[in-house]
């Protein structure tokens, strides 16, 4: 008896030394394989929960502080009780009998807990027919085995222009940040502004990390690398288009990794605006400089 006793004991404790190293090994796991699943989860609830206009549910998938930038609005929304209630409105608005259909194209770990991800969506009617596609570039914090948002940034497809609806919307711009590492993101603007604007298509490219990502709505694809993002640039020659920008927000999220948003317009020689919108990006945090992990950018699409 006692020896069986003891090795019901001994069976016991080599099950939870191995389900706690099991579980250890899944927590330290950083592979693409498993950030690639844990957005899937993700979308897997983003779209059910879309599906079933739960606002309250769709909020939860965000964190307390967390930014979500989007093309139907001209402004970020800040927390998790804005988001809630912007969804209900959007639920009981313009996409009360809509679905989403929300497809990543590249997940991974930036750190321990922080994970990127940016892929397409689209926006389906009850008939049907995709009223809004584009493309996303989150951020994510890790806890346990759950995701949650600090970063949204997704704006419909603009490869045509930004629409005239939209254009002849007055412009609203937020307020400009002035707080902590507002040098950095300053800079990183300016000389982005300044590449452009002198059409220096290396000196953009430059600002990328070498596995860096662009997403911006007016290209047919996400681009992956700064080589891609290099070839890309140099097949659309620069125009008169002046472009300017500035940050609505940094924040520093731990492991030399940060996440910024603002907002930008487009003038023709004119000075007539031509596009305006909003960024959303996430960087990685040098000792003199911001190199872009993935630039997020999109023409406002609203009304």
């Amino acid at each position: 008896m006692e020896t069986t006793l003891k090795s019901v004991f001994i069976t016991a404790a080599l099950s939870l030394f191995i389900g706690c190293s099991n579980q250890s090994e899944q927590d330290s796991d950083q592979s693409d394989t498993r950030a690639l699943t844990l957005v899937n989860n993700f979308t897997e609830s983003f779209s059910s929960n879309w599906t079933s206009k739960n606002a309250e549910a769709m909020g939860n998938l965000y964190a307390e502080d967390a930014v979500r930038i989007v093309s139907t609005r001209q402004t970020p929304v800040y927390g998790r009780e804005a988001i809630t209630a912007q969804f209900e409105g959007d639920f009981n608005g313009a996409f009360e009998t809509t679905n989403i259909d929300a497809v990543p194209s590249l997940a991974k770990f930036l750190s321990p807990d922080i994970v990127l991800a940016t892929g397409t969506f689209n926006v389906i009617d009850a008939e049907g027919k995709t009223i809004n596609q584009g493309y996303w570039g989150n951020a994510y914090k890790l806890q346990g085995s759950t995701l949650t948002v600090l970063m949204e940034s997704a704006g419909d497809a603009s490869l045509n222009g930004m629409r005239q609806a939209s254009l002849e919307t007055p412009e609203m711009p937020d307020q400009m940040y002035e707080g902590p590492g507002a040098n950095l993101v300053n800079d990183a603007v300016d000389a982005y502004v300044l590449n452009a604007n002198t059409g220096n298509s290396n000196g953009i490219a430059d600002l990328f990390t070498q596995n860096g990502i662009q997403a911006v709505s007016n290209n047919d694809s996400i681009l992956f690398g700064r080589d891609s993002i290099l070839e890309t640039l140099n097949q659309n020659p620069a125009t008169e288009i002046e472009l300017d920008a500035w940050p609505y927000g940094y924040r520093e999220i731990g492991n030399s990794i940060a996440i910024g948003w603002g907002g930008y317009k487009q003038t023709d020689p004119s000075g007539t605006v031509v596009e305006f919108g909003q960024w959303g990006n996430i960087w990685e945090v040098t000792e003199t400089e911001l190199k872009l992990i993935i630039e997020r950018a999109s023409a406002f699409s609203g009304e």
